[in-house]
């Protein structure tokens, strides 16, 4: 009589073994994919801010002073066309003013890779001299007087600043634009509201002079945020011949 020996398989503890193996390696490999996509749209974020920074500067020096903020309304151009005195001092990059390409929402306004609109704030200083052409702008303007008021700082009680006198800071809210509380991100853009675009979309956006960079961390602080040195906006305006 032919036999057979007995045949051995997985029970249900060690199938169970397995899969939680299995889950725990998809979870880590999730993990790591969301932090490298996050990565990635930082580091984007941070070359398109680089950009904006440049063509800002760029504008300056062919103009003579500072673009205006776009608004919900404006379509991506500053406000009003032509400069003077803004009618918002905190709004949004004016990148149709300043010619930059890039995805757009319905507002016209530029997104950065969160789909967020970037924010940008100017200095209201010297009585706006600074996005003003002509008479009562930077050019009519004592250099030594020219006193942007705009500030980075560590904390929103701004006992530690980081750069002072600064014409222009540019935001990225990020990845969590649409629900942010830390008291770094409401500074940066959560103390007001505007809208009036033709999304019906209301944007948060600063109200103050006062701004935050600090430590990025996930849960409370993932904003991005840049400036124009002033020193390096004057010396440039110089060499081309748009101040003394």
């Amino acid at each position: 009589m032919k036999s057979y020996g007995n045949t051995s398989g997985f029970t249900l503890v060690e199938m169970a073994m397995v899969m939680v193996i299995v889950a725990l390696l998809l979870g880590g490999l999730m993990m790591s994919l969301s932090q490298t996509t996050e990565n990635t749209r930082r580091s984007d974020a941070k070359a398109q801010m680089d950009g904006i920074i440049d063509a800002l500067y760029g504008y300056a020096q062919a103009n003579g002073r500072l673009p205006c903020p776009a608004t919900p309304a404006s379509n991506g151009a500053e406000l009003p066309v032509g400069g003077g005195v803004c009618s918002r001092q905190h709004g949004f990059v004016p990148s149709a003013t300043l010619g930059l390409s890039g995805a757009v929402n319905a507002d016209g306004l530029l997104l950065d890779p969160w789909n967020a609109p970037y924010r940008y704030s100017v200095t209201t200083a010297n009585a706006s001299a600074f996005t003003k052409a002509g008479a009562g702008g930077m050019q009519a303007t004592t250099m030594t007087v020219l006193a942007p008021d705009l500030r980075v700082c560590r904390e929103a009680a701004c006992s530690n600043i980081v750069s002072a006198t600064l014409p222009v800071v540019v935001v990225s809210i990020g990845k969590n634009w649409a629900a942010f509380t830390s008291a770094g991100e409401v500074a940066n853009a959560g103390e007001a509201t505007v809208g009036g675009g033709p999304s019906g979309v209301v944007y948060r956006i600063a109200n103050n002079r006062d701004f935050v960079s600090t430590t990025y961390h996930q849960a409370n602080f993932d904003d991005l945020i840049t400036w124009l040195s002033p020193h390096i906006l004057y010396t440039k305006m110089i060499a081309a011949g748009k101040l003394p």
